[in-house]
């Protein structure tokens, strides 16, 4: 797995993910890399996963708690961006709204 940070739009900081989030490791990756952003005061953090091939419950739930830290601290989460096999598992578990991912 990949993970870059980029300014994304406006104050919005943009982290952007490339491979699998398949296993308990990468997936605090993920989380670790998200709320890094967030106790740095990001009013935003938008979240691409555009490039990710594997997405499993271990990323779902590092999604969810990053999601719910990052309100606690009057930031946005959201998904902006999923590769067609990522946003098939969020609507299968009914997050695509949750994560604010536009229509395909």
């Amino acid at each position: 797995m990949k993970i870059s940070t980029v300014g994304g739009r406006g104050t919005a900081l943009l982290v952007k993910v490339a491979g699998e989030v398949a296993d308990p490791l990468e997936a605090d990756g993920l989380y670790d890399a998200i709320c890094l952003e967030i106790r740095r005061q990001a009013s935003a953090v938008e979240v691409d996963l555009s490039d990710v091939e594997i997405l499993t419950s271990v990323g779902i739930s590092a999604l969810l708690k990053a999601k719910a830290d990052a309100e606690a601290l009057s930031c946005s989460l959201s998904v902006i961006a999923a590769s067609p096999i990522v946003r098939r598992v969020l609507e299968v578990t009914d997050l695509v709204e949750h994560f604010g991912l536009g229509p395909a």
